[in-house]
């Protein structure tokens, strides 16, 4: 607590410390005039005594880089003003008096309406900014009477921030513009393997995995039909070549003497020699001999084309990556225990729950995108596969299943990911990054920049949410200017007890 303390306290004092310096200027009662303007590469700020022909006045420009928010510096600095009519008058500012800060005193001869022209040179700051309408009075102008009018004039919400405090947090202004939001919600999902895109391949008969052959390892990748280990017959004939040989020989031996069976009992009864229940019951012989001979005809016709001599071919059913491997030279197996597994990872499948709240919102189930923590890329599927017509119970969601296309192999099967689901699109929709706004008692605020140093706490409605940004829906403007960074710092200054007054100036 003390520490936060101390924070609070410091940032108080960055807030309010260079309106000490405005107070002593306020007992002259120098009228202060400002002027802000925007390039697409500066903003200057100036802040002048009123300009009266043949007297001189006071001119402090500050010069913000947008790209960056910080001050110019390094540069030189020529205000040329021209007026309607006569000759044009310049002077130049080689040096900052501070960063940022560029000083003259000015004495314009002449009264009437001029225009400014502020020319900065050096380096990536180089800019020209125009400043029109600059008015120089002649001496018998009434100052009192516009004095008053300011002062009955002077906006009453107005939030100072000075340019020395933005220059020393992380700041940025930016025009309210208009984009195409398309509003989300976001669910988890997780990346699976596709159907019939994995195969988990096993040992046809016992054996001992052969050590004449490199085995494959997890991560690589193999083709379809490609051999991945061989295996010898083992020691014992139980489960190996050898009595799958001999079960195969003894059940043809079974069909053929159940063929003979049914074929004399046939005779038999056709003679009259014997009942037909003895053909019935040679039938049924002969159908279960030949039913115990089929599974094992299959299997040496696949022994002959997976065998090389005695040992076994193991091939790759698919092509893909070896994700799992249970074998290793010289190991016993038996017959039907899994080796490998393959995974073909060149597409996945996206698992997600949707909320059933949420199915009513949905216009195009396929307008979904995804995230994962770790890489800063979006990705896309390729098509719904499937959407289920039933709410789970126990979590009142709707499975839906995504194909992803995955040809750089980024993505990992049991990948989490951040599924937006897209429930419309809205053109030209003035927004705001989150970041710019601040929330009171359930009402959304921004801060609207007027000039260099004065800004407005003003009330927004808001909209949908969109990738960091917020639809505004009302209370700005196109093209306004909105603190999107360092908001909170303005937000501070707003709170303090008493707001200088904006025209009261500098004491640099």
């Amino acid at each position: 607590m003390r520490r936060i303390s101390v924070v609070i306290a410091i940032l108080v004092a960055l807030i309010t410390g260079c309106t000490q310096g405005q107070k002593v200027e306020e007992g002259h009662h120098e009228e202060t005039l400002t002027a802000t303007v925007w390039s697409s590469k500066t903003e200057l700020f100036m802040e002048h005594e009123e300009f009266e022909a043949g007297k001189e006045a006071e001119v402090v420009l500050h010069l913000t880089n947008l790209s960056t928010f910080k001050p110019v510096t390094e540069s030189t600095v020529t205000m040329l003003f021209l007026p309607k009519s006569g000759d044009p008058f310049s002077i130049k500012i080689d040096t900052p008096e501070k960063p940022g800060i560029f000083k003259a005193r000015i004495a314009l001869k002449k009264a009437g309406e001029y225009s400014l022209k502020v020319l900065v040179q050096g380096g990536s700051s180089s800019d020209e900014i125009e400043v029109p309408d600059i008015d120089v009075v002649g001496k018998d102008h009434d100052h009192e009477k516009d004095h008053k009018h300011d002062e009955e004039e002077g906006s009453g919400g107005t939030v100072t921030f000075l340019k020395e405090q933005q220059w020393t947090v992380d700041f940025k202004v930016e025009p309210v513009s208009k984009m195409t939001l398309a509003p989300a919600f976001t669910v988890m999902g997780e990346l699976v393997p596709a159907t019939n895109a994995e195969s988990t391949v096993s040992s046809s008969l016992s054996g001992v995995i052969s050590a004449s052959r490199p085995l494959p390892y997890i991560g690589k990748r193999v083709k379809a039909g490609e051999t991945l280990m061989l295996i010898e017959p083992p020691v014992q004939q139980e489960g190996g070549i050898g009595q799958l040989s001999a079960s195969y020989a003894e059940a043809k031996s079974k069909v053929v003497l159940a063929q003979k069976e049914y074929e004399r009992a046939k005779r038999l009864y056709e003679a009259k020699a014997a009942p037909k229940k003895r053909v019935e019951e040679a039938e049924i012989a002969l159908d279960t001999a030949k039913a115990s001979l089929d599974p094992l005809e299959r299997s040496m016709a696949d022994m002959m084309n997976t065998t090389s001599g005695n040992r076994i071919i193991v091939k790759a059913p698919i092509s893909g990556t070896v994700v799992e491997m249970d074998a290793s030279a010289g190991k016993f197996v038996e017959a039907g225990k899994p080796l490998v597994r393959i995974m073909n990872t060149s597409t996945l499948w996206l698992k997600a729950h949707i909320p059933a709240t949420e199915i009513g919102r949905l216009k195009s189930i396929d307008t979904a995108a995804f995230t994962i923590q770790g890489i800063d890329e979006e990705f896309r599927p390729k098509r719904v596969v499937t959407e289920s017509d039933m709410v789970d119970p126990k979590t009142r969601t709707v499975p839906v299943i995504f194909e992803v296309g995955n040809p750089n192999n980024l993505l990992k099967a049991g990948m989490f990911t951040n599924v937006a689901i897209k429930t419309g699109r809205a053109e030209n929709a003035m927004a705001l990054p989150e970041e710019a706004l601040f929330e009171d008692e359930g009402r959304f605020f921004a801060f609207v920049q007027h000039e260099g140093e004065s800004f407005e706490r003003r009330e927004v409605r808001t909209g949908a949410k969109d990738r960091g940004h917020v639809h505004i829906t009302d209370g700005l403007e196109e093209g306004e200017r909105v603190v999107t960074k360092g908001g909170y710092y303005v937000k501070l200054a707003s709170q303090s007890t008493k707001l200088p007054d904006e025209h009261a100036g500098h004491a640099h």
